[in-house]
């Protein structure tokens, strides 16, 4: 599921014990900053009721009314929302909390724990300059279990049994399913063994064994084995350090010991599961305090089944927890999850093919790219993540009065807008579009964001390397298919950037479709004549956001675009366009079915491209988010594609744009590795 995404950020405050609160739905709503008075939490003493403490943090991380209300009007709007803790470095002292355990009062009903509420999934949510990597799409899941059961530990930690733990694991683990594939390491669990089955590349590390957290030193550490099997303290330095230096580390760690989860209120990547996250784990799953082993066992069971039901470990936490609860065990809060997935997305799904058979289609797919004779076309539905949809936006612009019961017919209500004022839809949208873009990246409003874009947000905030933590961006990893044309019917700049980031030199240029404009066609045209890998080209089909008159939005700019390329012999397009357009493999990405963009590109495009059969490449990939129609309708579509694609293949990627661009860049590796 795709959830809005709630963050609490806590920051750093001039006077002591009081702290800055910021709750912001990222690209939604903005809210007041209010703050944290800690003074009465700090150091932490827990009462002899879980559910007291969590009430008491609830009330002491909400006692300001202006993060009440925030949090108050986004609950109501968004009773399923994703939620992220963010506590800045500056502000470690609030890391000793047990925030797990927050409780939210009912609407009507008894309080709910937020972190074992599959409503709500909860992360402590950790920024890195590590790449976050993209969702595992293999199958199965491998999976290396290291149960270190030492001899000779301190008097006060109980042994383990290497023999009772494997078991448990194995039971619960196949419980979950038959996708994960896991290996036990045998003893002796040292810290070089560890490394060198790690070397293998399982996706997952689960680790048992005893932790303790030193809070004079400040340290974590975990007890492993020596070649004797004595036990040997190894500290979050030396673990961090040795998982840092793998080529590929573990996509999750869940570290099934004792205490592994407390940090350091001084540092906040002092601590075992932080020093991982820090090291390039995109997802660390610890113990923050004393657990029961029954309850690490059913923490187990429940944490992989529902993880491999959905892919989300913020959610499969969540309903870990809930679990516990239910059981009647103790400890439910004890589970910490630190991420740097801001969507919480751990594994994928491949999407389903049509039209031919999924190998084919990939072969036929990767071999067009790999040989430069690729266009991807964009639609909207590239912004996913980063933008609103149309139709959202269309909601936020439609006016009180606005007459027609759809409000989210984005073209409709922009034609409305334009009635008095041509150029107002064209600004209210820019505008729009520019501040969910800030509120999209934590940014500060700027006081200057009147007539602002997107291109100009993206440009001026460095938006390439903000999105370092979205491995699945769509724009970076269509950059990072070195083509020489990238076609799109979107406003922004964002696949320009993101091909300068990747160290080329691209030039954007826009067709020329009003009668004003024409001449200037003919310039760009002349300068489109050779696009390539070095300098590529981004050709905007509807226009650019730094040219109002040149967007394509209302309903009657649409009847008129295609009127005016209907009536030219040459469609308006450069020569290298149309080429491209009739020579290569087409990859439609971000379009709707019933969409006017994809409309007019079909009709008032492609269904005039002149071409001879034997020009005809390979095939057209259409990719349609599977929320947009159902499996019976993929023939429609096919149907549909097929009357402006005559002498093609029409191959149909049932999936999310996410989804494909991950999948396309797990076989473009798999092809260069193999």
């Amino acid at each position: 599921p795709v959830l809005p995404e709630v963050e609490i950020r806590l920051r750093l405050g001039r006077e002591e014990g009081i702290f800055p609160v910021e709750v912001t739905s990222v690209g939604d709503r903005e809210f007041p900053s209010g703050r944290l008075d800690a003074r009465g939490l700090l150091p932490w003493v827990p009462s002899p009721s879980a559910d007291c403490d969590g009430e008491r943090l609830f009330s002491a991380l909400f006692a300001d009314p202006r993060t009440a209300t925030a949090w108050a009007q986004l609950a109501g709007e968004h009773p399923q929302r994703r939620v992220r803790l963010r506590i800045d470095a500056e502000a470690g002292a609030l890391h000793a909390l047990p925030w797990e355990l927050l409780r939210a009062p009912g609407l009507g009903g008894p309080a709910r724990m937020i972190a074992a509420d599959t409503a709500t999934p909860f992360s402590r949510y950790l920024a890195t300059d590590h790449h976050a990597g993209l969702p595992v799409l293999e199958r199965p899941l491998r999976l290396l279990a290291a149960i270190a059961a030492p001899n000779g530990l301190p008097p006060h930690l109980p042994p383990l049994s290497f023999e009772e733990e494997r078991d448990a694991l194995a039971a619960a683990l196949a419980a979950a399913g038959p996708e994960i594939e896991a290996t036990f390491l045998e003893p002796p669990v040292t810290l070089a063994r560890l490394e060198e089955a790690l070397r293998a590349g399982p996706h997952f590390l689960h680790l048992v064994a005893h932790g303790e957290w030193n809070a004079r030193r400040e340290c974590a550490a975990v007890y492993l084995e020596d070649a004797e099997r004595a036990a040997e303290r190894v500290t979050e330095t030396d673990l961090a350090e040795m998982l840092a230096r793998l080529a590929v580390p573990p996509r999750l760690v869940f570290l099934a010991s004792c205490q592994t989860a407390e940090r350091s209120p001084a540092d906040a990547f002092r601590g075992l599961a932080p020093r991982l996250v820090a090291a390039g784990v995109p997802a660390v799953l610890g113990m923050q305090g004393l657990v029961a082993i029954d309850t690490a066992r059913a923490l187990t069971e429940t944490f992989y089944r529902r993880l491999l039901a959905h892919g989300l470990v913020d959610l499969a936490a969540n309903e870990a927890r809930s679990g516990v609860a239910s059981a009647g065990l103790p400890g439910a809060a004890i589970p910490v999850l630190f991420l740097r997935l801001p969507d919480g997305r751990l594994l994928g799904r491949h999407g389903t093919v049509q039209g031919r058979s999924p190998d084919a289609f990939w072969r036929a797919l990767v071999d067009s790219v790999r040989e430069g004779r690729c266009t991807p076309i964009l639609g909207w539905g590239a912004h996913a993540g980063t933008l609103p949809m149309p139709e959202e936006a269309a909601e936020r612009l439609a006016p009180e009065d606005y007459p027609f019961p759809d409000r989210r017919d984005l073209p409709r209500v922009a034609q409305f807008l334009g009635l008095h004022d041509s150029q107002l839809p064209h600004r209210e949208l820019c505008g729009l579009l520019a501040r969910w873009l800030r509120r999209r990246l934590g940014l500060p409003e700027s006081g200057e964001e009147e007539g602002e874009t997107v291109s100009e947000v993206a440009r001026a905030c460095g938006w390439s390397e903000l999105c370092r933590s979205r491995p699945a961006e769509i724009h970076h990893r269509l950059a990072d298919l070195s083509l020489p044309l990238y076609l799109t019917t979107n406003y922004d700049d964002l696949m320009a950037l993101a091909l300068e980031s990747r160290g080329r030199a691209p030039l954007r240029a826009e067709l020329a479709w009003r009668e004003d404009a024409l001449a200037g066609g003919a310039a760009a045209r002349e300068l489109l004549r050779s696009p390539s890998v070095e300098a590529p080209v981004v050709f905007h089909l509807f226009g650019t956001d730094g040219d109002a008159g040149s967007m394509v939005l209302t309903d009657d700019e649409h009847l008129d675009y295609l009127t005016a390329i209907s009536r030219a012999e040459d469609n308006l397009l450069p020569g290298a366009v149309a080429e491209a357009l009739a020579r290569t493999t087409l990859l439609f990405l971000g379009y709707r079915l019933g969409g006017l963009d994809l409309k007019i590109l079909l009709r008032g495009f492609l269904a005039r491209l002149d071409a001879p059969k034997w020009l005809r490449r390979l095939q057209v990939a259409v990719q349609v988010d599977p929320e947009d129609l159902d499996a019976g309708q993929v023939e429609t579509l096919r149907a549909y594609a097929a009357r402006f694609f005559a002498n093609s293949q029409i191959d149909v990627y049932w999936g999310s744009s996410e989804q494909f661009v991950a999948e396309l860049a797990t076989r473009l590796l798999e092809r260069r590795h193999g």
